[in-house]
Formats: C-alpha cells, sequence, structure tokens
C-alpha cells in the first residue's frame, strides 16, 4: 500500500491506527492476530483497521506480513466477511538503535493521520543461562512459583552497554536492556505524539507498555535507572516500566508527564522544508485539537515462547511444567502466546468507558492505575486480570485487595498487602523516575538532532 493509498481516507473514529512493536515472533506476532480476530468479530462492517507491525529486518517483515496475511483471510473466513477491511503494513526499527527510531517516527508522521493504540511490545531479555542446580531444586519443591517467577535461577550479564548511537564526542552511554526495553519505546512514543493527540476527546490516543510478571522491586533502583550494576536488569526494566506507567496520572508526576505527552513539532523530526511538504494534507490544511493519551500497562502471564533458549526437550518440559501449574491454582499460566496476548489486545480495543470502568473501580477506593495481565482459570479460560505490584498492591490501593476476584486470585509467595508507606515510597520513586527520563529524552534528543543535521537527514 502507497502513502498516498494510506493518506486518502479521513481521521474518523471508523477508522483505527494501531501500532505494535516487536511482531518476528511470539507474543508481539500473536498480539496482530488476536487484534485482527477481535476487530473482525467486535466492528460493524463500516469500520477499517490499518495494522502497523515492526520487525527488525526485511526477512522478518516478509514472513511476518506473510503470516498475518494467512491470519487476516482465516479469520476473515470464519466470520464470514469478504472484505475484511484490514490493512497490514510492515515498518522497520531497532529500538536498541534512536536513530531508527526516528526515522521510523520521521516516516508515520509523514504518511499516518492519527494513531490510536501504540503497543510497546519489542524487548529483550539477556538471560545467559541458567543454574540449573537451583532451577531443578525449585521446580521439585515450589513448582507454582519456580514456573512464574525464575529470576532467582536465571543467569544475565550486568553492566551490558547498547552499541554506540552517533558521531557526537559528548554520547553518554546508555545500557543495552534499558535502551531495547524502555528507553527506545520512550523515544518513540514522544516523537509520535503528533499521531496519538489527534484522537478525539472521547476515545483518547493509548500508550499500552508491556510488563512482566518478573518486574521485582528488589531488582530496580532508582540510583542505577538503566540496570547496569544489577544481575536483573530484565526485571529492573519491566520494574521502571511499571513504575512509569502506574504514576502517569498522579500530580507529583505531572510536570514531567505533561512534558512527555507534549506533541512534538514535527519540524524536530522533519526540517521545516519536508515538513512542508511531507505533512499529510489533511494536517497542511487544518492542526486538528490535540488530547493528551492515556498509558496502560499490560503482561502476557507466563507462556511457552523462546525468550529463554532451551533444547526441545526441555522447553516440553518446561510447557508440562506450565501446565501442572495451572491446575494448582496459577492465574498467570496462559500457557500460549494467542492467549499471552489478551491483555494487551484488551487495552488496545476495548471501549474507552470499558476501560475507565475497570480502572474506576480501583480509583474510587483511592487508588489508581492498574495492571493488567493476561490471565487464565484451570480450564483455559483467558481473561485481563488486575496484577499485584510491589510497592503499589492491586491498583494502588492500600490495604486488603477491594475487589474479591482480585481476593481469591492466588498471589506471589511472601506477598503483603499494600501500605501508606510503601505507596508514598512508590509515588516518590516514580516522580523521580519520570524526571530522570524527561532529562534523558531532552538530553538525548539534542545529541540525535546534531547527529541527524551533520549526515543532512534535516535541514538546519
Amino acid at each position: 500500500m502507497s502513502s498516498n493509498d494510506l493518506l486518502s481516507g479521513s481521521a474518523g473514529s471508523d477508522e483505527t491506527y494501531i501500532l505494535v512493536t516487536g511482531t518476528n515472533s511470539g507474543i508481539g506476532f500473536s498480539i496482530c492476530c488476536r487484534i485482527i480476530d477481535e476487530f473482525l468479530s467486535t466492528r460493524p462492517p463500516s469500520h477499517s483497521l490499518t495494522l502497523l507491525f515492526t520487525t527488525r529486518s526485511s526477512k522478518k517483515s516478509s514472513e511476518t506480513l506473510s503470516g498475518l496475511q494467512d491470519r487476516l483471510t482465516s479469520s476473515a473466513a470464519k466470520h464470514s466477511i469478504s472484505k475484511p477491511r484490514v490493512t497490514l503494513i510492515p515498518e522497520h526499527v531497532d529500538l536498541g538503535d534512536l536513530l531508527s527510531v526516528r526515522a521510523l517516527a520521521r516516516r508515520l508522521l509523514t504518511t499516518l493521520p492519527k494513531l490510536d493504540s501504540i503497543v510497546l511490545n519489542a524487548g529483550i531479555a539477556g538471560f545467559t543461562g541458567l543454574n540449573w542446580f537451583k532451577a531443578i531444586y525449585m521446580f521439585l519443591t515450589e513448582l507454582v512459583n519456580a514456573a512464574t517467577w525464575p529470576a532467582r535461577y536465571t543467569l544475565s550479564d550486568t553492566g551490558v552497554l547498547a552499541k554506540k548511537q552517533t558521531s557526537q564526542p559528548d554520547e553518554p552511554a546508555l545500557g543495552h536492556i534499558f535502551c531495547a526495553n524502555v528507553f527506545g519505546h520512550y523515544m518513540l512514543s514522544h516523537a509520535l505524539m503528533p499521531l496519538l493527540s489527534a484522537t478525539s476527546t472521547a476515545s483518547p490516543g493509548r500508550i499500552i507498555w508491556t510488563s512482566s510478571l518478573e518486574a521485582t522491586r528488589e531488582a530496580f533502583s532508582v540510583a542505577d535507572l538503566q540496570g547496569l550494576k544489577t544481575r536483573h536488569a530484565y526485571e529492573s526494566s519491566k520494574y521502571l516500566t511499571d513504575v512509569l506507567a502506574l504514576t502517569s496520572n498522579l500530580p507529583s508526576t505531572a510536570p514531567w508527564v505533561d512534558s512527555f505527552l507534549s506533541p512534538t513539532s514535527s519540524t524536530e523530526l522533519l526540517g521545516s522544508k519536508q515538513q512542508e511538504q511531507e505533512q499529510p494534507p489533511q494536517k497542511q490544511k487544518k492542526q486538528q485539537q490535540t488530547t493528551k493519551p492515556n498509558l496502560y500497562l499490560a503482561h502476557p502471564g507466563i507462556s511457552a515462547t523462546s525468550i529463554m533458549p532451551l533444547p526441545f526437550p526441555l522447553f516440553y518440559a518446561m510447557v508440562a511444567a506450565f501446565w501442572c501449574a495451572r491446575f494448582l491454582g496459577s492465574p498467570w499460566h496462559v500457557i500460549s502466546a494467542y492467549n499471552g496476548a489478551c491483555a494487551a489486545v484488551w487495552l488496545s480495543l476495548s471501549p474507552q468507558p470499558l476501560i475507565d470502568a475497570a480502572e474506576g473501580a480501583y480509583a474510587r477506593s483511592g487508588g489508581g492505575k492498574a495492571k493488567w495481565g493476561s490471565s487464565s482459570d484451570r480450564l483455559g479460560r483467558v481473561k485481563p486480570a488486575s496484577t499485584e505490584v510491589e510497592g503499589w498492591g492491586y491498583g494502588g490501593v492500600v490495604g486488603r485487595a477491594v475487589l474479591e476476584e482480585d481476593r481469591r486470585r492466588r498471589r506471589k509467595d511472601g506477598a503483603k498487602d499494600l501500605t501508606e508507606e510503601a505507596r508514598v515510597g512508590f509515588e516518590e520513586m516514580g516522580r523521580a523516575c519520570w524526571a530522570e527520563m524527561e532529562e534523558l529524552r531532552v538530553l538525548w534528543e539534542e545529541i540525535l538532532e546534531r547527529e541527524e543535521r551533520e549526515r543532512g537527514v534535516v535541514d538546519n
């Protein structure tokens, strides 16, 4: 599909634009498949979907596009739809390469009228192996915990840096996992804010961060925001993701969140001449009133993916352990990647009043935003469920869980009800994290803009 074809439509409410990062396989690919299925089964025939998905290479892009086209064909046939109304657009980006991130943003700013949702799914685990003795012992003595929270037996390197981003002499070091899992997405989201802010006030744009059950408080320190001093950089990056998303609507973080959510003039990415020549026609004619997007937090539960490379016999042993954990009462072992996509797709496609009501149940009890996970019962029935977060509890509500469904759900061994002191500490942590992230963004944008001017990517 050409840019001209894409721009021929209007940005009306009957057109939905969704971007999903990290769709090579696993959860990212399944998110796209589930978006296709649920869009076709729930939206009226007059509605259309433009689904953009990112990979890191042309080969992966072609493979993903082919797989999604097959899924679209089978889903349309299942629902007896002759004209699916879904457009698939592949894009390339490396979230560990900030110039690549800016290049993607530049392309989208010149071709899309808006973005309804962006699902920030891409990332790396950085695991180098397992402590097999500890892993076997845990699976034999505490199977559910071992199959749900593997941080105690996974191995990772410490202090791994991202590749050098520019030729600028003042470029600071950047953590590899931090950049791929958090900062690359942070920079991309801010760069795309003009599109995320071009939605209607009734249905604001949505930034959906992908976290993990492995996000743990003990792995994270504000003093080591990039996780360069911990052997659990993956868990640190996911806890940082939790902190940023869950504190994004608090008064204490507002100055930095407002800065992050403010649409950056596309002049900064395109250059003034390119901006005039390449902006979509409808944007050249009239700037839409902007609406601040909402931030949400999702995780895929536990599914059998290749995040931890294992030989086939051990992979199937892992799957068997997952089934056992579900039978023993784990609410998070959804097993398949398609089931793992449930929470992210629910946040992407649900009507705004439905999400507002779900999070409002916590807000009315003095809480705030919730971490939504893909959950399954023993019979394999999947649905989004609120997830307990260390320092935030269920939806930020102090004391015992306020919803009966949350009280019935099996908790992590040793989990404690949220105290007022812990809640205040979490908010203070959020304030510090947002302040440092915005400081990093401004610093890196100046460096990247300077590099692009020297390369002639944008005019002065």
